[in-house]
């Protein structure tokens, strides 16, 4: 017969959260987003939320979608991301930092990272009459600090007991033991006695989701899905995956990521916390219109914790270097191999590949006696506009100009948008059909190169489309251009 872990009912507290429509498919989505939210001015609530409407109609796949489902998509992101701020007292909408934030380094381990740390229960990301129900049971919870924390406890008591084993947990485990229980989410239980207490169940062999169970019945009566149950832990520890900080196994149990230490230490170090609500906590008859005005303060929390010094993504985690067969160039491997690589290096790796590319086109055109001519533009006191100098190879002399605009991600990225400064606009527009962008998407799984030529052209003749925000937000259409093969230098 199975045996049960059961939390007591005084203890038992379901907590939930928003959960996005477009999950599968969340770092497509909140690329594309972020990016449409920068190209919004500041303006009414109403025309902040059509032109987000608009936008999300526009995505890929949802342009049958019911309006409630757009309006749905809406609320998710804002709620999830805080991608932009409402004020309804002043009626007034306008993009938050987060989005300038994710748009311009399109770093999406580091945006994940900021938004796990700042994730926390009471908090804005939920309804308010959701945050009452938390308030009043005496939640104060922050999930991927306390995940983080029972892992390196449960590798510590396995290393006490010589077990060569590494501390993982899974979203069953992490729904029971931590999630429902009010003793963890209240503070009354410690990162250690989780992890005790998930080993200790492994030992018992100890199930978890019941059907039996009164307490997770839906609306309809009937039991909740195991999916169900266990989908709100579970999605913390998929965004935890998305920032770099856990790895899933094949069993489908998360483990502390290697060479994740020092962010790790990061959030177990955080003290960090949002105390907004702070004042109801001895209130007995809370109302919803009474925490409504938190939610700006909420919101303006989020977007301070942001800070691209922090955070930044060893991209040594995003590419595998072992499946290059080539020889890169000394600055290649000193970008790559580098202890101290980050992610201000992703331009630098960007144009190391984009180097070795021209390196190897100019030389399969037979324009091997003029590859010292080929540069990396990499002066601090000099920008001229691009960042490799190049040669056309079509038996001219002509340069080619090229700008590299490179994003890195642990998915395959489908968002082509980047942006242009005004003087590489101003560069673009004055050497016409020299001058390219280099659009370099980077992921654990492929690597995907488009090359535009002459940007200004093609926004002119509506290839391409453009919006002016200091200098230009550019994006394209996928179907308009085909990938050009990635080549590496075979000298």
């Amino acid at each position: 017969m199975k045996k049960y872990y059961h939390i007591p009912d005084e203890y038992y507290l379901r907590i939930h959260f928003v959960r996005p429509r477009f999950k599968n498919n969340i770092e497509n989505v909140l690329l594309y987003i972020a990016n449409e939210c920068c190209k919004i001015p500041e303006t009414t609530c109403r025309d902040y939320a059509n032109a987000i409407n608009n936008a999300i109609r526009l995505f890929p796949g949802n342009i049958g979608l019911a309006q409630k489902t757009i309006d749905n998509w809406r609320t998710e992101i804002s709620a999830l991301c805080a991608f932009y701020n409402e004020n309804k007292a002043d009626d007034i909408t306008y993009t938050s930092k987060l989005s300038f934030f994710l748009n311009e380094y399109q770093d999406l381990p580091q945006f994940f990272k900021f938004l796990m740390l700042s994730f926390q229960f009471p908090g804005g990301h939920i309804k308010a009459a959701d945050n009452i129900e938390l308030i009043l049971h005496g939640v104060r919870f922050k999930p991927a600090q306390f995940i983080l924390n029972v892992l390196l406890a449960g590798n510590k008591l396995l290393s006490e007991l010589a077990l060569d084993k590494e501390m993982s947990i899974s979203d069953e485990e992490a729904t029971y033991c931590i999630f429902n229980d009010l003793r963890v989410t209240s503070g009354r239980r410690s990162p250690d006695e989780v992890a005790e207490l998930i080993l200790n169940n492994r030992r018992e062999k100890m199930y978890y989701y019941n059907s039996d169970d009164p307490r997770i019945l839906n609306s309809k009566g009937s039991p909740r899905s195991r999916e169900d149950v266990v989908r709100y832990a579970g999605d913390i520890l998929d965004y935890m995956e998305i920032a770099g900080l856990l790895e899933k196994r094949l069993d489908g149990y998360f483990v502390l990521k290697p060479d994740a230490y020092s962010d790790v230490m990061v959030f177990v170090e955080d003290n960090t916390y949002f105390t907004g609500y702070e004042s109801f906590y001895d209130k007995a008859d809370l109302k919803a219109k009474m925490l409504s005005p938190i939610e700006p303060l909420w919101f303006k929390y989020v977007n301070d914790l942001v800070n691209p010094e922090k955070f930044k993504t060893d991209i040594r985690s995003i590419i595998d270097t072992s499946e290059f067969e080539v020889v890169f160039d000394d600055r290649i491997s000193a970008i790559i191999e580098s202890d101290t690589t980050t992610t201000k290096d992703i331009g630098n790796i960007g144009e190391a590949m984009v180097y070795s590319h021209e390196k190897q086109r100019l030389k399969l055109a037979g324009y091997d006696r003029f590859l010292h001519l080929i540069a990396i533009v990499d002066s601090p006191a000099y920008h001229p506009g691009f960042d490799i100098d190049s040669l056309e190879g079509d038996g001219t002399n002509h340069h080619r100009y090229i700008e590299v605009k490179t994003t890195i991600s642990r998915q395959k990225i489908n968002l082509y948008g980047f942006h242009m400064s005004p003087n590489e606009w101003a560069v673009a527009e004055t050497h016409r059909e020299h001058y390219y962008v280099y659009r370099l998407m980077l992921s654990a799984q492929d690597k995907t190169l488009y090359v535009l030529r002459n940007p200004v052209a093609l926004y002119k003749t509506d290839q391409i489309n453009a919006l002016p925000r200091n200098g230009m937000e550019v994006s394209f259409e996928a179907s308009k251009f085909k990938p050009v093969k990635l080549l590496s230098w075979q000298g």
